[in-house]
C-alpha cells in the first residue's frame, strides 16, 4: 500500500456540524471544540475527560485478542507518538522559525493537532487524569465522563452510546471531517517554516493508521477515498472563500478536476471560481459518497478513466505545476481504486503495482516533476489495466 500520509496519521470524528466553525476554532488553537460532539451541543463541550490510561486495562481495550485496542495504537499507531516528535529534529527547527521559546509540545500552534488534549481546560479533566501527550483514545471517540462505564454492554445500543458524548465513527463523512482538520488545513506561517506539506486522503490514511477496528461494510474504500477527497475540498474552499490564498488556488484546482471526473462529481460541483458555491456542493458530495453504495463495475470504470489521462499530461501548453497537483492526487486516487477493484474482483496484474509505484515517484519529485515521464507512466499504467485488470 502506498504512503501518501504527508505527516502522521490521525484519526478523530466529530458528528456532522457546522465544520468551518470547527476548523476555524482548531486553527486559532482552540483543543477544546475539537472533543466537542458538535459546535452548538453545550451539554458535550461540559463533559470531562478520564483519559487514556481509563481505557486500557486488560480487562478492558488492553488485553489479548478482540480486547488489544490500546495495545495496537501503542505499539503501531502514529498518533502515539505525535506530541513526541515536537521535541526533535525538524520539529525544533520550525519552532525556531515560527519563533517558539521554549518547548515546541507546549505551543498551542504545535499541540493543537499533535496533542489535543494538552489545551483542554483542567475542570474539564476527571479527578487524577492527566491530559494525554499525542493523540488518544478520546481525541477521538469523545470525552469518555458518561458512556466509558457501560458502552461494551450488550445491551446497550450504539445510539444510545452516541447520545452521551461518543463520537459516532461508523458514520463515514464524519470520520472524514474529523480528521481533515489536522490533516489538510495548515496555516501559511508554518508551512513557510518548514512543516511537511500537508496532503488527505481518508481511506489510505485510514489503513496505514493502522486502524484498531473492524469495518468489513462494502465499497467502503472508494466511499471513504470519495468523501474524504470532497471534504478536502469543502475545506480548501472554505479557506480560499474567506480569503483568496494564491498558494492554494492550484490545489484546490487540482481536486476539483480530480472530482469532476466522477459521475457524482460532475453533477454536484459547479464549473467556475465560486469558492462558496464549491464549499456548499463539495460538502453534499461527501454527504452523499459516505452513504452511497459502489458496485465493482463502477469501480472498474472510473480506475479505467484515470488511468487514461496520458493526453492530460501531454499537453505543451499546460502549466507544469498545475500537472504536478493533479498527478498528486490522482496517483491516490488509482491506488485506492485499484485496491477496491482487485479485493471485488480478485484482479490481478503482474504489472499494474509496479507502474503505480513508478507513477507515485514521479508526483512526488515536487519542481522536478516531469509531465511528459508522468503521461509515460499512465500509459503503462493504462496498458496493465487493460492486459490483467479485468
Amino acid at each position: 500500500m502506498l504512503d501518501f500520509t504527508g505527516a502522521d496519521v490521525k484519526s478523530r470524528a466529530v458528528a456532522p456540524m457546522n465544520f468551518s466553525l470547527t476548523i476555524r476554532l482548531v486553527l486559532a488553537g482552540s483543543a477544546l471544540l475539537l472533543h466537542a460532539q458538535a459546535a452548538d451541543d453545550a451539554k458535550a463541550v461540559k463533559l470531562k475527560f478520564t483519559g487514556s490510561p481509563s481505557c486500557s486495562s486488560t480487562s478492558c481495550h488492553g488485553g489479548g485478542t478482540g480486547r488489544n485496542e490500546c495495545v495496537i495504537y501503542e505499539h503501531k499507531d502514529r498518533h502515539a507518538v505525535s506530541y513526541g516528535i515536537l521535541g526533535k529534529g525538524t520539529s525544533l527547527r520550525i519552532a525556531e522559525s515560527l519563533g517558539i521559546v521554549g518547548d515546541p509540545a507546549k505551543a498551542a500552534q504545535c499541540n493543537v493537532c499533535h496533542a489535543p488534549m494538552q489545551g483542554v481546560p483542567l475542570e474539564r479533566l476527571m479527578k487524577d487524569t492527566h491530559a494525554d501527550k499525542g493523540v488518544g483514545c478520546e481525541s477521538c471517540h469523545g470525552p469518555a465522563e458518561n458512556w466509558r462505564l457501560f458502552h461494551t454492554r450488550p445491551d446497550v445500543s450504539f445510539q444510545q452510546i452516541v447520545a452521551t458524548g461518543m463520537r459516532d465513527l461508523n458514520d463515514i463523512y464524519g470520520r472524514a471531517n474529523t480528521c481533515v482538520a489536522c490533516h489538510l488545513n495548515l496555516d501559511e506561517p508554518i508551512r513557510r517554516a518548514g512543516h511537511p506539506e500537508l496532503y488527505f486522503e481518508l481511506d489510505g490514511q485510514a489503513l496505514a493508521e493502522p486502524p484498531h477496528y473492524k469495518d468489513e461494510r462494502p465499497s467502503l474504500g472508494p466511499r471513504q477515498w470519495l468523501t474524504g477527497q470532497a471534504a478536502a475540498l469543502r475545506e480548501l474552499s472554505w479557506k480560499l472563500a474567506a480569503k483568496r490564498d494564491e498558494a492554494l488556488v492550484p490545489r484546490w484546482k487540482a481536486l476539483v478536476w480530480l472530482l469532476r471526473k466522477t459521475d457524482a462529481g460532475k453533477k454536484e460541483l459547479p464549473s467556475g471560481e465560486d469558492f462558496g458555491a464549491v464549499q456548499t456542493a463539495a460538502d453534499q458530495l461527501a454527504r452523499n459518497a459516505a452513504k452511497t453504495l459502489w458496485t465493482k463495475e463502477q469501480t472498474a470504470a472510473l480506475l479505467k478513466d484515470y488511468a487514461g489521462l496520458r493526453a492530460e499530461f501531454s499537453e505543451p501548453k499546460a502549466d507544469k505545476a498545475e500537472l504536478r497537483l493533479r498527478a498528486e492526487v490522482l496517483v491516490p486516487a488509482l491506488d485506492r481504486l485499484w485496491r477496491a477493484h482487485k479485493k471485488e474482483t480478485g484482479a490481478e496484474s503482474a504489472d499494474f503495482e509496479p507502474a503505480l509505484d513508478h507513477a507515485n515517484l514521479l508526483a512526488r519529485e515536487g519542481e522536478d516533476f516531469d509531465p511528459a515521464k508522468f503521461a509515460s507512466a499512465l500509459e503503462e499504467l493504462q496498458a496493465a489495466f487493460a492486459k490483467g485488470g479485468k
